[in-house]
C-alpha cells in the first residue's frame, strides 16, 4: 500500500491544547468567541467515535479524549427559534448545545522531565508512536492506538531505563500536570467584560463530574443533565493490564482466566516499568448514546480485559485499516503533496464514521467553550470535508454528513411555515446531532439546506445506490418544495429573493437592502433541479413534479456578471481593504467579464471568494460548459488569485515598515500569511482549489499554491496555522488532486484533465468512483497516459473523453476478452453490470 510510505511527524510537544490559542473574537455577536477554543496542533487518533489528542509534554504525556456523541444537548429550537433575525434579541442566538470533551488521561514520568519529544503517526496502521528521550539518551516509547471497532484506547509503554510513573484522570476544567489553561465552565473567575461577552443571553447547565480510584483502575464520568433536552454521559475506566505471572499463590493460567481483575481495595495509581519491559495501559469509554449502562460496560471492560483480548483488538484494528486503504489510492512524484493527501484521509477516517454523530467543525473537542459553538455550520463548513470521500470510495466516512439534516426535517418544515408562510425545509446555520439546534441564526441565508442536498445528490450519482436514494429522498423532496414556493417568477424567469451569499445582520439589510440572485444559490438550484427528476424516476416517485423541476432548472435567472471596472463603487458590502480593486490588477483585466456575488447586493469580496461556489461544489460550470461560460469562470478564479497576491504584497510591505528591528524577522517568516482571498482564503480555500481545477485553470499555479500552503501554513496533523475552521481543511488537497486526476460530474469521464504534466509527469490513481456507478484507475508515465480501466457496478453506458486526444483507442472487454477499436473525441462504451474494460493505445 502506498499509504505505508507516508507518515506524520511531530518534533515538539503540542502548544495549542486545550484552548487553541487563537483569538477569533470581533464585534457584536462574535464576542462570545473571545478566547474560545478553536483548533489544536496535536496528533489525533480515533475510530470515528472515540477520539483522542496526544498532548502535554515529556514529563506529562497525556491524552485528551472524547466521543462524537458527547454533546451538551441543549437546543435553541424553542419559541424564539421561529422568529426572524430582528426578533432574536439575544446576541448571539445560540444555546449551550455544543460538543464537549470528557477529559484527559495524564502520565506523570518524573525521570522524563525536560526530555526531548518526538511523535510519528503511521497512517497505514493508524498508530501513534511517541518517543521521549532523556538527557542520558535513554528512551521511553508510547505506542498508542484506538481500536477500530471498539471504544478502547491502548497505550503500550516500553522503556530503556527503569521508570516510575503515575497515572490520573483530569476533567477539562482542572489544571496542572502539563496543562496550565482550562475553561472556566462555571462562568466565574474572569473579568466582567469578557464574562458578559461570553454568556450574554445564555441559560445553560453545568456538568456533574465524578472520579474515583480503586484496584489500580481510575474511573469516572462526566454528565450533562441540567438544562438539556437529552441527558448525556461519558464513562471512563482505565488502568494497566495486570502482569501475567504467579501472584499470591495464583498461577499464571488462573491470572489469565480472571483477566485484569485487581484488588479493588488497592488505591494506588503508580506503576514501575523496568528496562526492557512492556506495559499496556487500557482506557475503555462508554456513553449513554451507545449503551444503557455505560458505567457497568466501561468498568467490566477495563477490569477484565486480557492481553489476548488486546491482541484480538489489534488484529481487527489492522484489518479494518487495511480495508480502508485498499478502497483506493494515489501515487505522486511529489512527496509533500502525496503525504498531505494520505494525512487528510487518515484524519477523516479517524474522525468520521458514526452515521448519527458527525465530527464537529473542529474535529475533536478539548475545550468546553469551542469557537463557532463547535457545531455543524451548514453554509459550507459542514458539507465540505465529505466531498473528497465519495470519489475515493469511502462512503462509510461520508455517511455522517446527512444525519443533522434528516433529524431536523419536521421542525424545519414548521419553521418555514411560521417564517415564510409556505411549506418546505428551511434550516438555521448551526446544527447539532439528534435534532439539536445549536445556533438558531438565519442571517438572511436560504441556501444551507440546498447546499446539503448537493452532497446527497453527489453521493447518489457516484454510487447509484437506490437504498441510499430512498433514505435521503424525503429530504430532497422537502428542499424542492421550499424552492418551488420561494422562488419569485418574473417574466418567465425564476429569481432568488431574500437569500444572500454572505451572512447578513439586520442592520446590514437595512443599510444595503435585501439581496437577490446570489450566484452560488443559482448554481445550486440548476444542479439540484437538473438531477432530482432522474432520482425521482429511478424511485418511481413524483412523476407529476418532474416537468416543473425541469422548468425551474432551465429558466433560472442568469448568473450575475460584469467587469471589475463596473463595480468600483460597490466591490463588497464590507470594508475589507483601504485600496480599490482596480489598483490591484493590470489594466487588461479590468474589462474581463467575471461572476459577481449577487445580482442585487454585494458584487465582490477581497477575502471571501464565494462567487466560485456555483462552479464548485455547485457543479454548474465545468470543462463541458460553453466556452464563453468557461472563460468567465476562469477569469473569476484568475482575478481572485491576482488580487490575493497583490494585496498580500501590499499588506506584507506595510507590516514590514511598521515592525521594529527585532520583529522584522518574524514578519518575514510569516510573509505568506498576508495572502488571503483565493487559494489562501480562511473561508473557502477548501473549495477554491477544486473550483480552479473545474475551470481548467493553470495546473502549475494550482500545484504551487498547494505546495506553498502545506509548506508555510500546514501543521503536522492536517490543519492550518491561524485558521480556526477545522476539518474543512482536510478536504483541500485530496479534493483538488482527485479532480485533477478524474472528473465525471458532467456524465463524461475525463482522465488527468487538469494536470501539470511537464513538471510532474508521473502519477497514478486506483479505484476512484465516477458518476454513473463506475470505478476508474489510470496511470501517467513521462507525461503520457499509459492505460485506463473502467469497472461498471451498475451496467450503465460509459462515456469517456478520449484520453489520447485524436488517436484510436483499443477497448478490451473483461467478460469476453474481445477487443474493439474506437475513434473520436468521446468514446461510448456499453458495459454489463460488474464488467471491466481496459483502454489503451498501441
Amino acid at each position: 500500500m502506498i499509504a505505508e510510505r507516508n507518515k506524520g511527524v511531530f518534533t515538539q510537544p503540542p502548544e495549542a491544547v486545550p484552548d487553541g490559542n487563537v483569538d477569533v473574537s470581533g464585534g457584536g455577536r462574535w464576542k462570545i468567541w473571545q478566547n474560545a477554543g478553536t483548533k489544536i496542533d496535536a496528533p489525533i487518533l480515533g475510530n470515528g467515535d472515540l477520539l483522542a489528542a496526544v498532548a502535554g509534554n515529556a514529563r506529562y504525556p497525556q491524552f485528551w479524549f472524547t466521543t462524537n456523541d458527547f454533546w451538551q444537548m441543549e437546543s435553541a429550537a424553542n419559541w424564539e427559534f421561529f422568529h426572524d433575525n430582528n426578533s432574536a434579541k439575544c446576541d448571539p442566538a445560540v444555546s449551550g448545545g455544543s460538543p464537549r470533551p470528557v477529559g484527559r488521561m495524564v502520565f506523570d514520568i518524573p525521570d522524563m522531565e525536560d526530555a526531548k519529544w518526538y511523535t510519528e503517526q503511521n497512517f497505514a496502521a493508524a498508530e501513534t508512536i511517541t518517543i521521549l528521550t532523556n538527557s542520558k539518551g535513554e528512551k521511553c516509547t508510547l505506542k498508542s492506538w484506538i481500536a477500530a471497532d471498539e471504544n478502547v484506547l491502548v497505550v503500550e509503554f516500553e522503556t530503556e531505563t527503569d521508570l516510575d510513573l503515575e497515572f490520573d484522570f483530569y476533567f477539562p476544567d482542572e489544571t496542572g500536570k502539563g496543562c496550565d489553561k482550562a475553561v472556566d465552565i462555571w462562568g466565574s473567575g474572569e473579568s466582567e467584560e469578557i464574562q458578559n461577552g461570553m454568556f450574554v443571553g445564555l441559560v445553560t447547565g453545568h456538568p456533574l463530574q465524578v472520579k474515583k480510584t480503586g484496584g489500580g483502575i481510575v474511573s469516572g464520568y462526566r454528565q450533562f443533565s441540567d438544562h438539556v433536552d437529552m441527558p448525556t454521559e461519558g464513562w471512563i475506566r482505565r488502568g494497566f493490564l495486570k502482569k501475567e505471572k504467579a501472584e499470591n499463590n495464583v498461577s499464571a493460567e488462573k491470572s489469565r482466566e480472571f483477566g485484569n481483575a485487581y484488588d479493588l481495595r488497592d488505591r494506588s495509581t503508580r506503576r514501575r516499568i523496568k528496562a526492557g519491559e512492556k506495559a499496556t495501559f487500557i482506557l475503555a469509554v462508554r456513553s449513554w448514546a451507545k449503551c444503557s449502562r455505560p458505567y457497568e460496560y466501561a468498568f467490566s471492560r477495563a477490569r477484565w480485559i486480557t492481553a489476548e483480548d488486546v491482541e484480538n483488538l489489534r488484529i481487527r484494528h489492522l484489518a479494518w485499516w487495511k480495508r480502508f486503504w485498499s478502497m483506493s489510492e494515489i501515487s505522486l512524484d511529489d512527496p509533500v503533496i502525496e503525504q498531505r493527501y494520505y494525512l487528510s484521509k487518515y484524519m477523516l477516517a479517524s474522525l468520521s464514521r458514526d452515521p448519527d454523530y458527525p465530527p464537529n467543525i473542529l474535529g475533536i473537542s478539548t475545550f468546553d467553550r469551542p469557537a463557532w459553538n463547535g457545531n455543524y455550520k451548514i453554509n459550507y463548513n459542514h458539507q465540505s470535508p465529505y466531498l473528497n470521500l465519495m470519489v475515493s470510495g469511502h462512503f462509510e466516512q461520508s455517511d455522517p454528513h446527512d444525519a443533522p439534516y434528516l433529524k431536523l426535517m419536521e421542525i424545519s418544515d414548521e419553521m418555514c411555515k411560521r417564517l415564510l408562510h409556505h411549506e418546505g425545509l428551511y434550516y438555521p446555520l448551526g446544527l447539532g446531532p439528534d435534532g439539536v439546534v445549536s445556533e438558531a441564526l438565519l442571517l438572511h441565508m436560504k441556501s444551507p439546506a440546498l447546499h446539503g442536498a448537493l452532497n446527497m445528490i453527489y453521493r447518489y450519482e457516484i454510487s447509484q445506490d437506490t437504498k441510499y436514494a430512498w433514505k435521503v429522498y424525503p429530504y430532497l423532496r422537502g428542499v424542492a418544495d421550499f424552492w418551488e414556493k420561494d422562488l419569485a417568477l418574473r417574466d418567465g424567469v425564476y429569481h432568488v429573493v431574500g437569500d444572500g451569499m454572505h451572512e447578513r445582520t439586520d442592520g446590514n439589510i437595512r443599510e444595503n437592502g435585501v439581496p437577490e440572485d446570489p450566484v452560488n444559490t443559482l448554481g445550486y438550484l440548476k444542479t439540484f433541479f437538473t438531477w432530482l427528476p432522474q432520482i425521482s424516476e429511478v424511485l418511481e416517485l413524483d412523476e407529476e413534479k418532474r416537468t416543473k423541476w425541469q422548468e425551474i432548472a432551465q429558466n433560472l435567472a442568469p448568473y450575475p456578471k460584469g467587469t471589475i471596472r463596473e463595480i468600483q463603487d460597490n466591490p463588497t458590502l464590507w470594508k475589507e481593504a483601504d485600496v480599490k480593486l482596480e489598483d490591484l490588477l493590470p489594466q487588461e483585466m479590468l474589462d474581463k467579464e467575471i461572476y459577481y456575488d449577487e445580482g442585487v447586493g454585494g458584487k465582490w469580496s477581497f477575502h471571501f471568494p464565494g462567487n466560485i461556489m456555483h462552479i464548485y461544489p455547485g457543479n454548474a460550470v465545468g470543462l463541458g460548459s460553453a466556452q464563453k461560460e468557461l472563460e468567465v469562470a476562469r477569469n473569476t478564479v484568475h482575478i481572485h488569485s491576482l488580487v490575493e497576491n497583490k494585496l498580500g504584497e501590499l499588506e506584507y510591505k506595510k507590516a514590514l515598515e511598521k515592525a521594529s528591528d527585532e520583529k522584522k524577522e518574524t514578519a518575514v517568516k510569516h510573509a505568506h500569511f498576508y495572502k488571503a482571498g483565493a487559494f489562501n482564503a480562511s473561508n473557502l480555500s477548501c473549495l477554491f482549489f477544486t473550483a480552479a481545477v473545474r475551470t481548467g485553470y493553470d495546473p502549475d499555479i494550482i500545484w504551487k499554491e498547494m505546495r506553498d500552503m502545506i509548506t508555510y501554513r500546514g501543521i503536522p496533523n492536517g490543519f492550518l496555522k491561524e485558521n480556526p475552521h477545522g476539518i474543512e481543511q482536510l478536504n483541500t488537497i485530496p479534493d483538488a488532486i482527485q479532480e485533477m486526476m478524474l472528473q465525471s460530474y458532467e456524465d463524461v469521464i475525463r482522465i488527468f484533465p487538469v494536470w501539470p504534466r511537464k513538471k510532474h509527469p508521473n502519477a497514478s490513481f486506483r479505484n476512484f468512483r465516477a458518476w454513473g456507478g463506475f470505478e476508474v484507475s489510470a496511470s501517467l508515465k513521462d507525461g503520457e497516459i499509459e492505460k485506463v480501466t473502467v469497472l461498471s457496478h451498475k451496467g450503465n453506458t460509459c462515456r469517456v473523453e478520449n484520453p489520447w486526444s485524436e488517436k484510436s483507442v483499443i477497448v478490451k472487454y473483461g467478460y469476453s476478452g474481445r477487443e474493439e477499436v474506437c475513434f473520436g473525441e468521446y468514446l461510448s462504451i456499453e458495459l454489463q453490470k460488474e464488467e471491466q474494460v481496459l483502454l489503451f493505445v498501441l
